[in-house]
């Protein structure tokens, strides 16, 4: 029974240092941490399923009401999105699908670091992001951004950027 105790509190404490990363974490090959990982983040954002939490939170619009065709809706956390700190738990931008009675699904998160932030590619669930880039909203310089479609499965795979299941046919 001990050594039961023993090696719950082992794995307990192994999960719970996965929950913050850097710009640049190590990570395990092991495609089941990846998952881990995933499971993570998916729970730690259910409760922006609401997309009043988030707005409540401080996300707002990227470009306001605009949707990214094959993407949808990106909400961003502006206190978030200004360096090179990334968490699984908190991701610097939410994605939405609006739907056909007014309403939002959440959809995917986007992870974002400013190209001026980093002299890497940022890595984040055993994933390179993409970029550098140019700001999509316009404004000057370059970004990376990495998208994980966890809660709308992505034909294409969890980690490419568009989805060719997520439509803008509801957005107003």
């Amino acid at each position: 029974m001990k050594r039961f105790i023993v090696a719950l509190m082992v794995a307990f404490l192994s999960l719970s240092s996965l929950s913050s990363v850097s710009a640049h974490p190590h990570h395990d090959d092991d495609d089941y941490s990846v998952r881990e990982e995933l499971a993570i983040s998916k729970k730690a954002l259910k409760k922006y399923r609401d997309i009043d939490v988030a707005l409540d939170e401080g996300f707002v619009g990227l470009v306001p009401g605009a949707c990214v065709p094959n993407m949808g809706i990106h909400l961003v956390k502006p206190s978030r999105a200004d360096d090179a700190k990334l968490n699984i738990k908190k991701p610097e931008i939410l994605v939405y699908e609006p739907r056909k009675d007014g309403s939002y699904k959440l959809v995917a998160a986007e992870w974002y670091v400013p190209a001026e932030e980093t002299d890497k590619t940022p890595k984040l669930f055993n994933q390179k992001f993409q970029g550098p880039m140019d700001n999509h909203d316009g404004s000057k310089g370059q970004h990376y951004d990495l998208h994980a479609w966890l809660f709308k499965k992505n034909p294409d795979g969890m980690f490419t950027p568009e989805n060719k299941r997520v439509s803008c046919k509801y957005a107003e």
